[in-house]
């Protein structure tokens, strides 16, 4: 039988929801996350060129198109100055680059193409999934042995490259699926009930966006966290005390999910929620989501992921646990101008398929 030659990987993640903990968790305290059901995907496949060509076909922010060039007669790989364009793939680039130092990444370059059902600058893990789901498909094409583990600490190694502080959560949602609880910025995958949930996204990247306003929300995170850190220093005696409530909330939601204690769980998200504002991180457009949903019936509901600030265009989501009145929440995050979003928490991690 003939050998068959691999020329093209795909390799999925999941999106992800921080249940509880988010911004909180980079300072050691417990968060637990869930993969949700939408999905990232990246291609890596052979060019005849060198460099990288890459391709993002539907983001449901923005798409764009171009090639990472390897310099002529030099020894390392550099970049055309492509502006506002390439800063807004930096977790593409900067993947790229680690692996190259790393593992030596062949230079021969391939294409990259990336699909995804995931909305960017919405608090889902866009970054992450794009991070370990890069990684993934450029090791499996170029043939750099490692497991999950491997991949998830690649991707969060970049993750801390462009964003400056990242808790290791997303990487790890995006690679293990399921459940995971981070404590003490140890990754421990959990077995907990599935969840049905709603996801309520204000402000998505419209198409129409010009590549450096893009840019800017796509790395949203980076200044959100750096803005945390900064109120925290000086307020220092304020902020401790919410770390230790939000380190017990989180243990108290486990719990609350392995009994299918939904009354519990939604007061638990109210609280956190609550915390999440006290800290800075809570947009109008945001918070008015939360109150809405809150007033309709919602069991609890909550900001989830960075969040976001007003001077950002409040762009960011909201997890909703919406009980019996689903419907009527999903109704008025529309009105709203929302997208709302039906999900399923415990989905599948990393997924790595050969095409030929």
């Amino acid at each position: 039988m003939p050998s068959v030659t691999v020329k093209e990987i795909h390799a999925s993640v999941p999106a992800k929801v921080i249940l509880f903990g988010e911004h909180f968790v980079v300072y050691g305290t417990r968060a637990l996350a869930a993969a949700i059901n939408c999905r990232l995907t990246v291609g890596v496949s052979g060019r005849e060129k060198s460099g990288y060509h890459v391709k993002i076909e539907n983001i449901p922010t923005f798409g764009l198109e171009l090639d990472l060039e390897e310099q002529r007669g030099g020894k390392a790989l550099t970049y055309k100055d492509f502006s506002s364009a390439t800063r807004a793939i930096a977790y593409v680039k900067a993947a790229i680059e680690y692996l190259q130092e790393q593992y030596g990444l062949g230079r021969e370059g391939a294409e990259i193409e990336i699909t995804s059902e995931i909305p960017l600058s919405a608090g889902l893990g866009s970054s992450a999934a794009t991070c370990v789901a890069t990684i993934a498909a450029l090791r499996a094409y170029f043939g750099i042995e490692g497991d999950m583990n491997k991949i998830q600490k690649d991707a969060h190694a970049v993750e801390k490259l462009v964003q400056g502080a990242a808790s290791p959560i997303d990487t790890a949602i995006s690679t293990y699926g399921g459940y995971v609880l981070v404590e003490r910025n140890e990754v421990k995958r959990l077995r907990l009930p599935e969840l049905d949930l709603m996801v309520g996204c204000i402000g998505s990247i419209p198409l129409s966006m010009d590549s450096t306003k893009a840019t800017e929300l796509s790395l949203k995170t980076k200044t959100l966290v750096a803005g945390v850190r900064e109120r925290k220093e000086l307020f220092s005696g304020i902020f401790d005390p919410l770390f230790d409530a939000v380190d017990e909330l989180t243990a108290q939601a486990i719990r609350a999910i392995e009994e299918g204690d939904s009354a519990r769980l939604g007061a638990l998200m109210n609280i956190n929620h609550g915390l999440l504002d006290a800290i800075g991180v809570v947009p109008r457009r945001l918070s008015e989501l939360v109150k809405v949903s809150q007033e309709l019936g919602a069991l609890g509901a909550k900001v989830t992921g960075a969040g976001g600030t007003d001077d950002m265009g409040g762009i960011g989501s909201v997890l909703v646990l919406p009980g019996e009145s689903g419907a009527r929440i999903k109704a008025a995050m529309e009105i709203a101008g929302a997208l709302a979003m039906d999900v399923k928490t415990g989905g599948e991690g990393l997924k790595i398929e050969p095409g030929y």
